[in-house]
């Protein structure tokens, strides 16, 4: 009887794992535009290989260098259950469909931390609002330090490729080899800092599951890679501001450096889960601001911008919602 109770239980753990599933695979889906979108819409390297190294650094970046974020996460997170734990992810996982649907680049950080204070406030467990400020707070000012370091590195490497150019005939070479430090660069801060977005839910309730679940996790997110979305990544590339092969190596450099520099603890920012999307966006003003600003769309800017206020809204919204009926049928 013993036996068969671990056996229904494991089935169960299993069952409810898929939530968090159905989110990595949408995660993938809409964040390997900023991982190796233009690598990939540029034909510098295969949909193939670009999936396979994300799904890799994603690893790498969760499993060496997320405790920061996920301690964060942790003292916002209050799960009792697996069922509870697969409903948030489907929750986020829901959000983050409807804004890949409208091709733009979505935020697991803001839509997961958006719906941690509904389920909270649902729940009416206390909300720690120091804490909420202060990741509100990184929210503003991390695009800011994207903006400033793509704007420095693309006048230092203007300068640098007007003195020492690199022939034609090395020039593909050259820059495929770039893209794959940078897009795995890029794969490794997103995993460092927006993995335990998926992985605290169950990790809270099971904490032995933690290696599994980024092994497995980040493999399905590598697989999404491979169905990303061609509006998400033409909003990255082009739509909002039409970027060359170089320029895109600035932007991913500058925004994934600035994801990892809030993924340490005891550093000089706090470790705190920052959208990859706005660090993004804030890369590619600031080389828009190195060529003189001509080119940026400003409707197209303050269109993503909205998403970023009104998304985490909506899930916060959902997931109060969902806590409240689930408190009414007992569950």
């Amino acid at each position: 009887i013993k036996s068969d109770g671990n056996k229904t239980r494991l089935m169960m753990t299993a069952f409810f794992l898929f939530g968090g599933i159905f989110l990595a695979f949408i995660f993938g889906r809409n964040n390997f535009s900023n991982v190796f979108g233009s690598a990939v819409g540029t034909g510098v390297l295969s949909l193939k290989m670009a999936a396979f190294l994300t799904g890799a650094f994603l690893l790498l970046g969760s499993y060496f260098n997320s405790l920061g974020t996920s301690e964060t996460l942790f003292e916002l997170s209050h799960f009792d259950t697996f069922y509870q734990a697969f409903s948030f992810s489907v929750i986020v996982a829901l959000v983050m469909m409807l804004l890949t649907y409208f091709g733009i680049p979505a935020s697991v950080a803001q839509i997961a931390v958006g719906a941690l204070v509904g389920w909270n406030l649902g729940l009416n467990t206390n909300v720690d609002w120091i804490k909420i400020l202060t990741i509100l707070w990184g929210w503003f000012y991390s695009p800011l330090i994207a903006c400033f370091l793509s704007f420095f590195l693309f006048k230092i490497m203007r300068v640098f490729l007007q003195k020492y150019p690199v022939p034609i005939l090395y020039r593909d070479i050259w820059i495929k080899v770039v893209w794959l430090f940078v897009g795995s660069f890029t794969a490794y801060s997103l995993g460092a800092n927006n993995m335990p977005v998926l992985i605290t839910p169950f990790v809270k309730i099971e904490p032995v599951l933690s290696p599994t679940l980024i092994f497995l996790f980040s493999f399905v997110a590598g697989s999404g890679c491979l169905f990303a979305s061609r509006k998400v990544i033409k909003m990255v590339t082009s739509k909002l501001f039409p970027l060359s092969s170089l320029e895109s190596l600035i932007v991913g450099f500058s925004s994934a450096l600035t994801l990892l520099l809030f993924s340490f603890q005891n550093s000089l920012l706090p470790a705190l889960p920052i959208s990859i999307s706005a660090a993004m966006i804030g890369s590619i003003v600031g080389v828009s601001f190195g060529k003189g600003g001509y080119g940026l769309k400003g409707k197209t800017l303050f269109f993503v911008i909205f998403s970023w206020i009104w998304a985490p809204l909506f899930s916060g919204l959902l997931s109060y919602l969902f806590v409240l009926i689930m408190k009414i049928r007992g569950i």
